[in-house]
């Protein structure tokens, strides 16, 4: 065990935390419970969204390890605003600034109650980065947790997916399939509870995580309510008491090193571009310089091996039965970068089918499947999910039609007023113009459902769900909140992308631009969540985190 007393150990033993004890004992806690280590169970379990309901079965399978490694299990919920169910609407506002919320929670009860270690559930998009960045801010020993994927959905011979029935609404509106076949779609695409099937954001993020070393293999792929998954939870539990008696922190396996290998993986497998939001705000906690400039260079350099949905045809499931995140870190090699973990790396399996997973030696590209763009757009970056593009759009000239919102935009797509060739531009979406930098998912999935998907772009200082594909450039940064470039786009602007460039670049003159006034700033909440986080969040560069200070007049400049 430790050298030094454990937490729990000074805060709750001895006469003079009588009173504290005595507490304790209200709920029903024995004096033995009391004396062993005090293990969190930080757990995202509710009854609202898929990703959450089977948690209260993995929380006591982890429970029941705790217990059988000698230490006391104590669980506690966080919240979850979820993304599924706020995509395309105002609610979308508060699922960013949720982030921020749970890892403040998590702070708050792992310091104030004085735990030794601390498991964490997770399961939905900011849950995974908000437990991690609390977490952070303790410097405890912690093990991760996720939700579980699910088996893709079924209509006839069809394997369909969350992201196929946002873009059958489309299709709906352009005559293509009926309410009712929309219907049948809606019913099937979820046969199960989890995390989907799809490198959603919850899903690229939970693979970050056993990527930098955080979780038990596989823990990220498994599939939802299965029995390796309950065999898991129960290993993770035993496996918080040997990091513990190891007195290995979060803080030892969150680092430089392992930020970038979980950067490798979400780019070798085709993840979500949000993890170009999350990671930064992790490495922000973990006092680690990291950034775009950071992110692009291990795209330049990092193979894409796996194709996932909605990139390419393979779920979740499928990849976890390959082999999955353990082995994308094989196969990566010399890349991954040796650092702390809770459990080593699985060694490579012989005989391993390579249709799923590429081999590093004939890769699917030579490249990540996200890149960072910049240019005079976007002087501090933007994200496209490069992976996801169709050849016809990675060089691309086309006229701007502009729009404040997402609403509008969407609206527009539906109405048959966007032409092929065009590039559709959403601004005052951004962390602080939003406020709460809302996924344009329902633009895009517009975009593909009306049959655009081949000819038009979409550039957004919105950001992406992990389900986007097609040409959808986000996360523009300086935002028009902020003064970007992207607040001062006209209609009929050329925008002209190079993705394998790495340009993003508004064809306007310089003096021209000067001479514009920028786009009306969208009424904003005077008080509130949303107000405070209009005031305190970052570029989106940064990781949008709350520290305003993040940019500076010399990072207006490209790179």
């Amino acid at each position: 065990m430790n050298a030094q007393p454990r937490r729990s150990t000074q805060r709750y033993q001895g006469p003079d935390r009588a009173f504290a004890r005595s507490w304790w004992y209200g709920t029903g806690r024995t004096q033995d419970e009391i004396k062993r280590p005090l293990v969190a169970v930080v757990n995202a379990w509710n009854e609202i969204a898929d990703e959450n309901v089977f948690l209260d079965k993995v929380a006591k399978r982890v429970k029941d390890g705790v217990i059988a490694g000698g230490g006391t299990p104590m669980e506690f919920n966080v919240i979850h605003a979820t993304d599924v169910l706020s995509e395309a609407s105002d609610g979308m506002r508060y699922v960013l600034p949720s982030r921020e919320t749970v890892a403040d929670s998590v702070e708050i009860m792992l310091q104030s109650h004085a735990f030794d270690a601390a498991v964490l559930i997770a399961g939905g998009d900011k849950i995974t980065p908000g437990m991690i960045m609390g977490t952070l801010r303790t410097g405890l020993p912690a093990v991760y947790v996720y939700t579980g994927t699910t088996e893709a959905g079924q209509v006839g011979d069809r394997e369909i997916s969350w992201e196929t029935v946002f873009e059958a609404i489309a299709e709906f509106h352009s005559g293509k399939i009926t309410e009712a076949e929309l219907a049948e779609l809606e019913t099937a695409q979820m046969p199960g509870s989890g995390g989907g099937a799809s490198a959603y954001t919850g899903n690229t993020m939970a693979m970050c995580a056993e990527a930098m070393g955080l979780s038990l293999p596989g823990v990220s792929t498994v599939v939802n309510g299965s029995a390796e998954q309950l065999r898991l939870a129960y290993d993770s539990g035993l496996a918080v008491m040997k990091v513990l008696e190891d007195n290995l922190t979060i803080g030892d396996i969150v680092t430089e090193a392992s930020i970038r290998n979980a950067v490798r993986v979400a780019l070798a497998v085709c993840g979500s571009t949000n993890t170009s939001l999350h990671l930064p705000a992790i490495a922000y906690e973990a006092h680690v310089d990291f950034d775009w400039r950071d992110f692009d260079k291990l795209a330049l350099s990092t193979p894409t091996l796996v194709q996932l949905r909605p990139s390419g045809e393979v779920s979740l499931p499928q990849f976890h039965r390959a082999g999955g995140v353990q082995a994308v870190l094989n196969e990566l090699g010399d890349l991954i970068e040796a650092s702390p973990r809770v459990s080593p790396i699985q060694p490579a399996v012989e005989g391993r089918a390579t249709d799923q997973i590429a081999t590093a030696e004939q890769p699917f590209s030579e490249t990540g499947g996200l890149r960072v763009l910049y240019g005079s757009l976007s002087p501090l970056g933007a994200i496209v999910k490069i992976g996801g593009v169709p050849k016809s759009l990675h060089n691309h000239s086309g006229p701007a039609r502009v729009f404040e919102n997402e609403e509008d935009a969407i609206v527009a797509i539906h109405g048959g007023k966007i032409q092929p060739g065009d590039v559709v531009v959403i601004r005052n979406e951004g962390p602080r113009g939003g406020p709460g930098f809302r996924e344009m998912l329902g633009a895009t999935a517009a975009v593909v459902g009306m049959g655009l998907a081949d000819t038009v772009a979409l550039v957004t200082d919105g950001r992406f769900s992990g389900a986007s594909h097609g040409a959808a450039i986000g996360y523009v940064c300086p935002e028009a909140a902020s003064g970007g470039p992207i607040a001062y786009v006209r209609d009929g602007d050329i925008i002209t992308l190079d993705l394998h460039g790495g340009r993003l670049d508004l064809d306007v003159p310089e003096e021209e631009l000067k001479s514009r006034t920028p786009s009306a700033a969208p009424t904003r909440p005077t008080r509130g969540v949303l107000a405070r986080y209009a005031k305190s969040a970052s570029e989106a560069c940064y990781g949008a985190v709350l520290d305003p200070t993040r940019v500076t007049a010399q990072d207006q400049q490209a790179p």
